[in-house]
């Protein structure tokens, strides 16, 4: 019987909150978050030293704003993407797959009342930035990067538990510079608040 041994945490859906106009930084979750990617760099998981102090700046065009961040490392020493020609091409074992991660490499999985143990947050080994990680929804499926509603949901789960007001996950496919076909979302804190963040909107009743 395979041993699991990363940590968990377990989503709570009337704890969602979406709103990015908070004074809360850190919650639960977020603590948890950074304690296992600082044990995966202290136990030297990432290709690359991590700069905490990446240059940046911040371009406004009216009321759109630009955040551009220079990671030399990230270009020149990340695994070299595979050729994708197709966004559907099929899993192949034979290529790099999160199947092939080292438990290590897991930083939580992020459970909820229908899966346990399933969806992963896992390091990415060649960050963009302090604490950028991947979202890996049911690993042994062997999902390619194509977007499911799991995958989707998970994705809500990942922010919503959260207390960062600046916390993404975003979603990238073949031939739109994903690297890996296996299904994972990207998460990271963005360094400032994004446009995106300042349009009004509606929250729909997505977790009754």
């Amino acid at each position: 019987m395979e041993v699991q041994m990363w940590k968990h945490f377990k989503f709570v859906p009337n704890s969602v909150n979406f709103s990015c106009h908070t004074d809360e930084k850190f919650n639960e979750f977020d603590t948890l978050l950074h304690s296992e990617w600082d044990r995966a760099v202290t136990q030297g998981l990432f290709i690359f030293p991590i700069d905490y102090h990446t240059k940046r700046r911040i371009l406004e065009d009216g009321d759109l704003q630009y955040i551009i961040e220079f990671n030399r490392d990230r270009k020149e020493k990340r695994r070299v993407p595979y050729p994708f020609e197709i966004v559907n091409a099929p899993f192949d074992k034979k290529k790099f797959n999160f199947n092939k991660i080292k438990d290590e490499e897991i930083l939580f999985s992020l459970d909820n009342e229908q899966q346990i143990d399933k969806h992963l947050v896992i390091i990415n080994n060649a960050p963009i930035r302090p604490y950028h990680l991947l979202l890996v929804p049911d690993r042994l499926l062997e999902q390619t990067q194509v977007l499911t509603s799991d995958c989707i949901v998970f994705g809500f789960e990942f922010v919503a538990s959260s207390g960062h007001p600046y916390i993404l996950a975003g979603f990238n496919s073949l031939c739109g510079y994903a690297s890996i076909n296996h299904l994972h979302l990207h998460g990271m804190y963005s360094p400032d608040r994004l446009f995106l963040q300042t349009i009004v909107n509606f929250i729909l009743n997505f977790f009754l």
